[in-house]
């Protein structure tokens, strides 16, 4: 049919369009979740810190919505704008009545990987779970703070003093020296009567991401030469080996022979005869200097007969050596 082909591609970008539009508006209203929990914060009382829109430390395209610091510890905050009615039931959140147990453990994942950050401050963070509603929503869904923006405020004021004024000022330092904004390097801050928290550019983060990504060259470079020398090595016990062992192996069983191989009797006579004959020159050569030989001295010892044998010391005949 003519045109076929052409009404099918139109379907298809039709689609994607409708697509495309469903999650341009759910981005749309979590901006809107994200500035109005913003909104509330900005009304906290001086000694509070918030980090707006962070990079999440773990995760490649996922982001923090707010980190507050202040007397009641370090807050990871999710905002979220959910249609229908928002309820925790029995300590389990519920939209419409239906289980929403994944956004409780997704705020809870975003607060350890920011305890991660906090070095000794870790324990005092706290995450917590923001709707953008006018409905009082306060509870508690194990431990992850669940809120609307309309109690936030009261919620975060009444918790317990946990951090003094330096440890608060040393947990804002750490995670804004370690975190990164979603969209640029610029630090988005509420810090009351201090120009720190008001937009500017944190000099140290830099300087901290490119001193960990040196380490980590470092690490990566040191693991390569680790491993080509492994490789190194195992060619050469391979190649080398056996012929290696074979000669080591032919060593010590040489040695060994030697060792506990015993002695024979012609060895011990040959050297028998050496101190013998070494014992008789010495005495020779002193009498030499006091007298003269005698005549029977100066004859030679008598031969034996042909098919005699020469006897021994002990009287026996010499052995056949």
């Amino acid at each position: 049919m003519a045109g076929e082909s052409a009404r099918e591609e139109a379907r298809r970008a039709r689609e994607k369009a409708e697509r495309l539009a469903r999650r341009a508006e759910m981005f749309e209203k979590g901006a809107e979740g994200e500035i109005a929990t913003a909104a509330v914060l900005a009304t906290l009382p001086p000694g509070w810190t918030a980090i707006h829109d962070a990079r999440w430390p773990t995760r490649r395209f996922a982001n923090i919505d707010h980190i507050l610091v202040g007397p009641g510890g370090i807050f990871v905050i999710d905002s979220k704008n959910w249609s229908g009615r928002i309820s925790l039931e029995g300590g389990h959140l519920r939209q419409n009545g239906r289980s929403r147990e994944k956004a409780v453990a997704d705020c809870a994942d975003a607060a350890l990987a920011v305890a991660e950050l906090a070095g000794p401050h870790a324990d005092k963070v706290f995450p917590v779970l923001c709707f953008l509603t006018d409905e009082p929503l306060a509870g508690w869904c194990r431990d992850v703070m669940v809120c609307s923006t309309a109690t936030l405020s009261q919620m975060l004021l009444t918790r317990p003093s946990v951090l003094d004024p330096g440890a608060s000022t040393d947990a804002w330092f750490r995670l804004d020296a370690q975190l990164r904004a979603a969209t640029d390097p610029v630090f988005v801050g509420s810090r009351r009567g201090s120009s720190a928290g008001r937009n500017m550019h944190s000099p140290t983060r830099s300087s901290g991401r490119s001193a960990r990504s040196r380490r980590a060259a470092a690490r990566r470079k040191k693991a390569l030469r680790q491993f080509v020398m492994s490789l190194v090595l195992l060619a050469g016990f391979v190649a080398y080996g056996p012929q290696i062992s074979t000669a080591v192996g032919g060593m010590l069983a040489e040695q060994l022979t030697k060792d506990l191989t015993p002695p024979s009797a012609c060895d011990e006579n040959s050297a028998d005869g050496s101190t013998r004959a070494a014992a008789g020159q010495d005495q020779q050569s002193g009498k030499a200097g006091k007298s003269k030989p005698s005549r029977s001295q100066k004859e030679p010892a008598s031969q034996p007969a042909p098919g005699e044998v020469e006897p021994t010391e002990t009287g026996g005949a010499a052995p056949d050596c």
